[in-house]
């Protein structure tokens, strides 16, 4: 008989192990006002599954809240036994409690995607949305691709590239090319979107890139260091009116030629499904150097805080 408890300070660390290691620390901080929910199952005191959710109140001014899963885990072993839809059905009613009036989660595709979304089905969730691609790559399928297209694009791109244009490493983004970057993302949604100083503490100076048009900084790609073997390619940006988009495509790939060329053998790498020719990108030009493809996906459910 597998039994189920709401998480708190003193039980709590005993579930790290069946959440990701970025959302350890919401565990680790349960407390009577903390916005954490978390769930656990357990069978003969031993944890086999856990769903971690986190709300957020409205704007509004409302008394509404609206919530996240973070995290839905259930130790394999104890799979298709009822306990995932178990652990969502409480964790519905936990929130209600929190006032939320909405509660949504993001998970990414896999072999188990078919049996979560039966489940959401079931349980009244909306139908799932694509947001984006999330790619993986290394150097093995570089170098066992049999298109080396790779470095001969890079050589047809940087032979396009006008006198006007210099590419260069972004740790040596000089002060006022900064300021004037922060100034834009001020006024300037779409520079604000593609933000280059976000998690500057990891970034990584080996293959993160700058473009400039007449000493105007114009374009960026920016990497993180997320493991000692794997390099995330962040943001990548060009105005568009210095584009073509053969300009953006000389960046990234002089950045995963830098890599190559280092010691790093695996990449990784996020494209929001709206990004259409980014989209294009991967699935023509990237695809070869990629191991695996998976979706993001999105699904919501409101919650009737009146019951």
């Amino acid at each position: 008989m597998y039994n189920f408890s709401e998480l708190n300070g003193e039980n709590a660390s005993q579930y790290t192990h069946l959440t990701y290691p970025s959302y350890v620390k919401f565990l680790e901080n349960l407390t009577g006002d903390s916005s954490t929910v978390a769930i656990g199952a357990e069978l003969d005191t031993s944890p086999v599954g856990l769903i971690l959710a986190y709300y957020v109140s409205s704007s509004d001014n409302s008394d509404q809240a609206y919530g996240q899963i973070l995290s839905l885990f259930v130790v394999p072993e104890h799979r298709h036994q009822g306990l995932g839809k178990e652990l969502l059905r409480r964790m519905e009613t936990a929130l209600k409690m929190k006032r939320c009036a909405e509660v949504e989660l993001r998970y990414l595709s896999s072999p188990s995607t078919i049996a979560l979304e039966e489940v959401l089905a079931q349980q009244n969730w909306s139908s799932p949305k694509t947001t984006a691609l999330i790619c993986y790559g290394s150097k093995i399928n570089v170098d066992q691709t049999k298109s080396r297209h790779l470095v001969k694009y890079i050589d047809k791109l940087t032979a396009k590239l006008p006198q006007d244009y210099e590419i260069f490493f972004w740790k040596d983004l000089r002060l006022r090319e900064r300021q004037i970057i922060e100034a834009q993302m001020a006024t300037d949604s779409l520079v604000r979107r593609f933000n280059p100083f976000v998690e500057e503490n990891e970034l990584e100076p080996s293959n993160s890139l700058g473009l400039r048009y007449r000493d105007r900084v114009v374009g960026w790609v920016i990497t993180h260091r997320i493991a000692p073997d794997t390099i995330r390619y962040t943001q990548m940006f060009v105005h568009p009116e210095n584009q073509p988009l053969s300009r953006s495509t000389l960046l990234l790939a002089k950045a995963i030629h830098f890599q190559y060329q280092g010691a790093t053998t695996k990449a990784t790498f996020r494209v929001a499904i709206d990004n259409e020719p980014m989209v294009k990108f991967v699935h023509r030009r990237l695809a070869p150097y990629l191991y695996e493809i998976r979706e993001a996906r999105l699904v919501t459910k409101l919650l009737d805080t009146n019951h």
